[in-house]
């Protein structure tokens, strides 16, 4: 078999990162979870469970950045277009900076709730894979044999009124650049196994 080009290389052995968040770790289906990322083709080179710490979210998510907090916010204020209420009533404002902080408040407290289960994967395009796998971020639209299609039954106007984080059991990176900057804060410095499959 002839060598691949460097360029392929990096396909085939791409590294995402991947995290059961702590419904997912309470409502016990890590191990299908796991089981679905393995049964896919893809490998697990680095795995933990720990409870994050509020520094680590803020990390992970850029909650410093007033333009992803607005955007948050506008997510927000969009889900009750289809509802006969308005997002002042449930919410007490229409501001979208506002709004957003809230999220962020309520996203903080749900992340730091319990044990999490950080992963790195290794596989072809696993970037893309793992998106695949994992379903839409918005658990009622996603599809049925996906992890949050199967597991997941929530929606932003119902979290926002009862002042809480989606539920979405599980987060898997969008963007290589994401990847970087999430294993570097969940994984930094420590062992990322190498490893044949059999």
């Amino acid at each position: 078999m002839s060598e691949l080009h460097p360029e392929v290389v990096k396909v085939r052995f791409e590294r995402t990162f991947c995290m059961i968040k702590p419904d997912g770790v309470m409502r016990g289906v890590t191990g299908d979870i796991i089981s679905r990322i393995e049964r896919a083709g893809l490998k697990i080179v680095a795995m933990k469970m720990l409870v994050p710490t509020e520094e680590q979210v803020k990390a992970h998510y850029p909650v410093s950045d007033e333009a992803w907090v607005t955007r948050l916010g506008s997510k927000s204020l969009g889900s009750f277009d289809n509802l006969d209420v308005s997002a002042e009533e449930i919410l007490g404002t229409v501001d979208k900076k506002e709004i957003g902080e809230d999220v962020v408040k309520n996203l903080i407290q749900f992340m730091t709730s319990g044990p999490v289960i950080c992963m790195v994967i290794e596989g072809v395009q696993s970037v893309a894979m793992m998106r695949k796998l994992a379903g839409a971020t918005l658990p009622f639209m996603a599809d049925v044999g996906t992890i949050r299609g199967d597991y997941s039954v929530d929606s932003p106007s119902v979290a926002n009124a009862q002042q809480r984080s989606i539920h979405n059991l599980f987060h898997a990176s969008e963007t290589k650049e994401e990847v970087q900057q999430e294993i570097a804060v969940w994984f930094d410095g420590e062992t990322i196994h190498d490893y044949q499959l059999g």
